[in-house]
């Protein structure tokens, strides 16, 4: 079985670094900090990224073997030719499916915990790193260090960055000091009027850019209504103060999903205004990464924080243990390649 097992991923592995099955598939990328395996009765470590298609039992590793790798962004136009990794060494990119690897990243941006391309032109990505914003125009020949108007070390602590669906020029990122946002791509910033600090993760709506979601270490949920301008915090059915992952439904936007610290799954059906929490089948309760099938919105991954991948195919009621042996999962990403 496990022999069998071995030989679907290598086949799928083979076809995914062939780019043939990237047109019309939809792809799910894991990342981790760190996992476990067990070869000829030993366990070893081996972290990097992931990725499997939906349906599929078996993961198949991409990359550089023990990698500790924080965050995934591809560019989708390529159907994923293009692919950019947030690691402890900097930003690592491949232009041809994950077959071969680049840090193109230089000596000041060490674990670098964000990366993602521009929507419009994939020689600009942006990244973050405990030192701040960095952006690359020449696809990571040179990088440039982008902090003006992140005036402390609180501020340069950034969790992530959203590039705005409503203005290409718009950036938002969430950090210790708040959420702050950028006018010029990245250039300058402005703290918005979010009024708590040591922000986990921010998301925004995915047909209303006015609303965006945020995450907090010990202060829950906040909703900005007003494109980042005011905050208010959503607590209603929340028992928990730390989150790490929010994820809205693509199929249904009122469908919203979080967890962090302890959390298990928690689910709104209206929008982030009230909440429920899941736990049933889930072997770990702490949850940093949460990602919705864009092709059936009842099948649900979570990625926790010691115990890899668990899934749901009923909406978050219940889950199964889905893989990635203790798996530090740090990150996930679903994206369907259009024909």
């Amino acid at each position: 079985m496990q022999q069998r097992s071995m030989k679907i991923a290598i086949m799928l592995l083979g076809a995914l670094l062939a780019g043939s099955l990237f047109a019309g598939e939809t792809v799910i990328y894991v990342t981790t900090l760190s996992t476990s395996y067990t070869s000829i009765g030993q366990r070893h470590t081996h972290s990097g990224l992931f990725l499997q298609t939906p349906g599929d039992s078996t993961w198949s590793f991409l990359g550089r073997p023990n990698n500790r790798v924080y965050n995934v962004d591809v560019y989708r136009p390529e159907r994923g030719k293009l692919i950019a990794l947030a690691t402890h060494v900097g930003v690592q990119q491949s232009w041809d499916y994950g077959k071969t690897w680049k840090v193109t990243s230089d000596w000041r941006m060490t674990e670098v915990n964000n990366v993602c391309f521009d929507r419009e032109n994939p020689n600009i990505l942006y990244a973050s790193s405990p030192y701040g914003f960095y952006k690359t125009v020449d696809n990571g020949k040179t990088w440039k260090q982008c902090n003006a108007g992140l005036n402390s070390v609180d501020a340069t602590y950034i969790s992530a960055i959203v590039p705005d669906l409503a203005d290409r020029n718009t950036i938002f990122i969430s950090t210790e000091d708040g959420v702050y946002f950028s006018k010029n791509n990245g250039e300058t910033w402005t703290r918005s009027g979010m009024n708590v600090r040591h922000i986990r993760t921010i998301v925004q709506h995915p047909q209303n850019p006015d609303i965006l979601l945020a995450g907090t270490e010990n202060n829950g949920l906040y909703v900005s209504l007003n494109h980042g301008v005011n905050w208010e915090k959503r607590d209603t059915g929340i028992l928990h103060d730390t989150f790490y992952c929010i994820s809205y439904d693509p199929g249904n936007s009122e469908i919203v999903y979080a967890g962090g610290f302890q959390t298990g799954i928690y689910k709104s059906v209206n929008g982030g205004k009230s909440w429920k929490q899941y736990f049933k089948g889930l072997g770990d309760l702490d949850i940093h990464a949460i990602a919705v099938d864009s092709q059936n919105s009842d099948r649900i991954y979570a990625g926790t924080i010691e115990s890899g991948v668990y899934l749901s195919n009923d909406g978050g009621e219940t889950w199964q243990y889905h893989g990635i042996d203790r798996g530090y999962v740090w990150a996930m990403k679903i994206i369907t390649y259009k024909e």
